[in-house]
């Protein structure tokens, strides 16, 4: 049995010039067998399926592509650890930003001079393939938007590790804009316990003199009067300062943005790995709750997660305590002790511009290591 003539003809076949000397050792490469040879007690004979050489180097072909195919890279999927946390640029106009995320949704924070909370952002987006894509909604006093930027993010592993972001900014002298952050160097500061961080490093140890959990030097805390029984927004956005003086004491802003309450916690606030974004605010009588979003340094062994925050107000003052979803409940305090750590304010939001520094980074602002 043969092919038909017009297999062998044909002129795009013909037009076919690949090497088969490698195919066959055969003396005459012209034909290929595709079948097989069978008989039996009939001496009936299969007849063998031949074919053009053009043919098989077609199919050499494919193979080939098939093979390069195979071994061509595979874009590697993103890994939200390389993206999560702060990030700051390291000369220049600072900018920083805090990206939180769950998932494919991702929210935070972004200011330039953190301290000065008229610059405080916040930031919506989704993680995915690409990276992060998000915006910035810069908020008026009132919580109304004033404008957004709209960027990407992209982790550059090649460029020692950096975070490439692009974008157009929404104000009315904005443009584009591409910056390149950091992760600090300096890493978290000292706490009372053990600091995990990412990327993953050994942690920071813990250094029980640095700050009094409780926010009182040491001291048996009283309570300075009722509780306010009916708590508003108005109660509670401001600046709040706890956990010691000078640089490296904590700034915890709250901010009305749309319908909702927002912010940021930081201290010192040039160095992303001691600040955090705020959310989920709920005011319910007497009692505020919010989260702090950890995502690449928390104390304890676990970087990443969200710690719940309880207070009540008054007497300027806002008294907390925390609990975390992973963490066993704390034990039942001492008689006579009232558990939890202090912020005093609110100071308003305006009265915070202004707080920049001549250089930037800045130096000399971090607790020793």
């Amino acid at each position: 049995m043969k092919l038909d003539e017009s297999c062998i003809s044909n002129p795009k076949l013909q037009n076919l010039k690949l090497d088969l000397a490698s195919l066959s050792s055969r003396s005459t490469p012209r034909f290929c067998n595709f079948g097989f040879e069978m008989q039996d007690s009939s001496n009936f004979k299969f007849p063998l399926v031949r074919c053009s050489k053009y043919v098989v180097a077609a199919m050499k072909g494919i193979l080939l592509l098939v093979a390069l195919l195979a071994l061509a890279p595979v874009a590697k999927a993103q890994n939200a650890d390389d993206y999560r946390g702060g990030w700051r640029t390291d000369s220049g106009e600072p900018h920083t930003y805090e990206f939180s995320i769950r998932g494919a949704t991702v929210r935070g924070v972004y200011c330039t001079y953190c301290a000065d909370a008229t610059t405080l952002a916040f930031v919506d987006g989704t993680f995915g393939a690409d990276g992060i894509t998000f915006e910035v909604t810069h908020v008026k006093a009132d919580g109304s938007t004033a404008y957004k930027d709209r960027a990407t993010a992209k982790f550059d592993q090649l460029n020692k590790g950096r975070l490439i972001v692009t974008g157009t900014s929404g104000a009315p002298s904005g443009s584009r804009f591409e910056r390149v952050l950091i992760k600090d160097p300096r890493g978290p500061d000292p706490i009372p316990a053990m600091v995990s961080v990412l990327p993953k490093a050994p942690p920071v140890p813990a250094n029980p003199s640095r700050r009094n959990p409780d926010g009182a030097d040491g001291l048996p805390y009283i309570q300075p009067g009722p509780w306010k029984s009916a708590l508003t927004e108005k109660d509670v956005i401001g600046v709040w300062f706890g956990f010691g003086v000078g640089a490296p004491k904590q700034f915890f802003i709250i901010k009305k943005v749309g319908s909702k309450l927002r912010g940021m916690v930081c201290g010192t606030c040039d160095n992303p790995y001691t600040m955090a974004a705020l959310d989920d605010f709920v005011i319910e009588g007497d009692t505020l709750r919010f989260n702090i979003l950890h995502e690449d340094w928390a104390d304890g062994e676990v970087p990443t997660f969200y710690k719940h925050v309880t207070a009540h107000v008054g007497w300027n003052e806002m008294r907390c305590v925390t609990t975390a979803d992973h963490q066993p409940a704390p034990p039942p305090p001492p008689a006579g002790r009232v558990p939890g750590f202090s912020l005093q304010g609110p100071v308003p939001i305006e009265a915070t511009s202004g707080n920049v520094w001549p250089e930037w980074p800045p130096k000399n602002t971090s607790s020793p290591r």
